[in-house]
């Protein structure tokens, strides 16, 4: 008698564990997604953005067009995010990489030596040169840098204290 019920009750605390671990799974896909992509929706320029699971690591994936301030958004993101890295994909093309890339310096040397008012002026001449539009914000946490190039789009966060909130930006893909 005794050892029907203990595999009575073992039987039924299995069974509420894993209803109860169902419901978690459920409440995140359902309920959490759900959330996140459509209070990204209000964000101009965010197509959309979802939570996926790249190599065993959770990240939201923002899918952007022609987005506009590159800093706000970030900020209303990292809240909806909560603890969970970005990664952009945006619309980028092979000038654009070039231009950014040739930026590097100057934003990197900004942030180690603290002068950002001349890594600003660095990269505005390499964007004139390029003929690109640029917008770069600064904040005590990241450099937002937008490029633009008629119908092409290049956006990156850069963190000034390597947080970990930002992944590198992709190119847009198609969607899946």
């Amino acid at each position: 008698m005794g050892k029907e019920r203990i595999l009575l009750i073992s039987l039924v605390s299995l069974l509420i564990f894993g209803l109860l671990y169902g419901g978690k799974v459920v409440y995140q896909k359902k309920w959490q997604d759900v959330s996140i992509q459509s209070q990204s929706q209000q964000i101009p320029g965010v197509e959309s953005a979802k939570i996926v699971n790249k190599e065993g690591q959770k990240e939201l994936e923002v899918v952007t067009n022609k987005l506009t301030n590159l800093r706000e958004a970030s900020l209303t993101l990292q809240k909806l995010a909560k603890e969970l890295p970005i990664r952009f994909f945006d619309q980028s093309n092979r000038t654009l990489k070039n231009v950014f890339g040739q930026m590097q310096f100057a934003l990197q040397e900004g942030i180690a030596t603290g002068d950002f008012t001349g890594m600003e002026q660095k990269v505005r001449v390499h964007a004139d040169k390029a003929g690109v539009q640029l917008e770069l914000e600064i904040d005590n946490d990241a450099i937002y840098v937008v490029l633009n190039q008629g119908e092409a789009q290049l956006i990156e966060v850069i963190e000034r204290h390597g947080q970990g909130h930002y992944l590198p930006t992709e190119i847009k893909y198609v969607q899946r």
